[in-house]
């Protein structure tokens, strides 16, 4: 399976793909408890509606989430991610490493919330600043339509409702604090990814083809905020024990797995 590449400057659009729902972490974990491995995209999403499986949620509003978040985000163009959150749900993994992991994947489906995350919160976390504003997210737009990225121009209220949206996906997952209508900005909340998320990251980039050596410098880091010797070092820590063993000869990377793939990396995990 090829590297996952967040994309070249050159070809990167932003969409309002977020505005059709921030991290809706209760209702994925809902949805992947109830989806089935290889069901078809169509099939599921028809399920969900059929079968109330969001309950709290008009049957236009399930069928929504399912087709235009779930399926984009864990089941196009494979269902790899949610392969890989079913396992971490159904093993009983920490709530923490699934909410890490649907992050992640959240990203890699949305550019802009991918660009930024690293962009404008964690460079915000580095400034030493305390909060984050829907302002800084009005910045980062102003500065994407003058470098191409936002091929027509949005309105005004369209922008907002973005912001909020970027903001209110940070909320869910615990990077900020605030409500969501907040017009002081959202607190920065002072963030550790936890051990599991950071195995299952390592193992997902190394099924997806990335070299050792190449595996600790991935930019997919930088959305938990962590540096090339940062993960050397979270990976040390991790062990055998964890599923893997990390060698370095000087800027010689080995990585040795003790497991074969990641179903049997989340048992490890989840003794």
């Amino acid at each position: 399976m090829p590297e996952f590449n967040p994309g070249s400057r050159r070809d990167r659009h932003y969409t309002v793909a977020i505005c059709k729902g921030a991290g809706l972490v209760d209702e994925t974990r809902q949805l992947i408890t109830h989806w089935r491995p290889g069901e078809e995209v169509k099939a599921f999403v028809h399920r969900v509606q059929a079968e109330d499986l969001l309950g709290r949620y008009t049957a236009y509003r399930a069928r929504d989430i399912a087709r235009r978040v779930f399926a984009r985000r864990f089941l196009i163009p494979s269902d790899r991610p949610a392969r890989m959150l079913k396992g971490i749900v159904d093993r009983g993994l920490p709530r923490k490493t699934f909410t890490e992991m649907l992050f992640l994947f959240a990203c890699r489906a949305d550019a802009l919330l991918y660009d930024f995350t690293i962009q404008s919160y964690w460079e915000a976390v580095q400034r030493g600043r305390t909060r984050l504003t829907a302002a800084d997210a009005l910045a980062f737009f102003a500065d994407a339509r003058s470098m191409g990225y936002i091929p027509r121009p949005w309105s005004d209220r369209v922008e907002v409702r973005i912001a909020r949206g970027l903001l209110g996906i940070l909320r869910d997952v615990g990077l900020l604090l605030g409500n969501r209508r907040n017009q002081q900005g959202h607190e920065i909340v002072p963030y550790d990814m936890s051990d599991e998320g950071v195995a299952c990251l390592a193992r997902d980039l190394h099924d997806s083809g990335v070299s050792d050596s190449a595996l600790s410098q991935h930019k997919d880091w930088r959305l938990f905020g962590l540096s090339c010797e940062h993960v050397h070092e979270r990976l040390d820590k991790l062990g055998e024990e964890r599923g893997l063993l990390i060698q370095r000869a000087g800027s010689v990377v080995s990585i040795t797995w003790r497991v074969k793939s990641m179903e049997e990396l989340i048992d490890v995990l989840a003794r």
